[in-house]
């Protein structure tokens, strides 16, 4: 197993953590097929995007990335310091709904949903914080 841990300055360019993901998942999520690590890094991104977007309210500020690959599953845990999620944009979680920003001008959380096999939120301690995976049992064999 492998882990990456850093901090996304207030800069908009996510390349370097595109960079970090592509080569975790080269190393330790060979079952990741091209298309599908592809689709997991865009699914990344846009979290990201509706991170500077929502949490920050278009501003900047700090973004920390923790990813985890093993053979059995790859786990992206993203925190950040900004507001929390507009109203409405998250559900009953105990109905178990999952958040979408998808009506909020974009489909940045619907292309995170369809992604990853798991995704969870929560705002603790002033923060907010998310989970992200995908299970190697969940991708279909290409």
């Amino acid at each position: 197993m492998r882990t990456h841990d850093f901090l996304v300055g207030d800069g908009v360019d996510f390349s370097r953590v595109d960079e970090r993901m592509s080569g975790l998942l080269d190393r330790s999520a060979r079952w990741l097929g091209h298309e599908d690590a592809h689709r997991a890094r865009l699914g990344l991104h846009e979290l990201l995007v509706n991170i500077r977007r929502h949490s920050y309210r278009g501003g900047t500020g700090p973004i920390s990335v923790a990813m985890t690959a093993s053979p059995a599953a790859v786990t992206v845990l993203v925190t950040d310091w900004g507001g929390t999620l507009p109203v409405g944009a998250l559900p009953d979680a105990s109905q178990g709904a999952r958040p979408s920003l998808s009506g909020d001008g974009g489909y940045g959380l619907a292309i995170i949903d369809q992604v990853f096999s798991d995704v969870e939120y929560r705002r603790a301690c002033g923060r907010n914080e998310w989970v992200l995976s995908v299970d190697a049992a969940d991708v279909p064999e290409r």
